[in-house]
């Protein structure tokens, strides 16, 4: 009797698989959690906030961070002072092809009296054709230049009378 030839590939396909699962470190049992390689890594992970310490009081330098976030031409969602939390939003372009816009996260953590840690976060939205996707900015000029503002913003306060 002769055995076609798609279920000898479709037997030998499986065969694979079940050899395939199978690892040098413990076996079938072992409960190990699939890595990525490390090009595909970069891409899927987020990027730590851009975090600072920051001398100065925790109300101060927040309206500091809002004034900042202002100065940058973003537009103020969300405002809780008491959490230590911002939300901002800026429009990039618009056009009949579709639209982007930067978004702007901020969390300020008191960390010890006269210290606070303040962590930032930029996205930039894209939609275009009726989609819209959204991506976290990995660029480190963004940062720099809202970290560069909010001090130049809290040595105004400072000097202030």
């Amino acid at each position: 009797m002769r055995i076609p030839f798609l279920l000898r590939l479709t037997v030998g396909a499986l065969a694979l698989m079940i050899a395939g699962c199978t690892s040098g470190e413990g076996g079938a049992g072992s409960a190990r959690a699939p890595q990525l390689p490390a090009a595909l890594s970069v891409r899927w992970t987020p990027p730590a906030n851009a975090t600072r310490l920051i001398d100065g009081e925790s109300s101060t330098v927040f309206e500091a961070a809002a004034r900042s976030a202002e100065s940058l031409g973003f537009s103020l969602i969300r405002r809780d002072v008491a959490r230590g939390r911002l939300s901002a939003a800026r429009r990039q372009s618009t056009g009949f092809d579709g639209a982007r816009q930067d978004t702007l996260e901020l969390t300020t953590i008191s960390r010890a009296p006269g210290v606070v840690e303040v962590a930032v976060v930029f996205r930039e939205a894209v939609e275009s054709g009726g989609m819209v996707t959204s991506a976290l900015v990995r660029d480190r000029a963004h940062y720099d230049v809202f970290f560069a503002r909010l001090a130049a913003g809290l040595a105004a306060v400072s000097t202030a009378p």
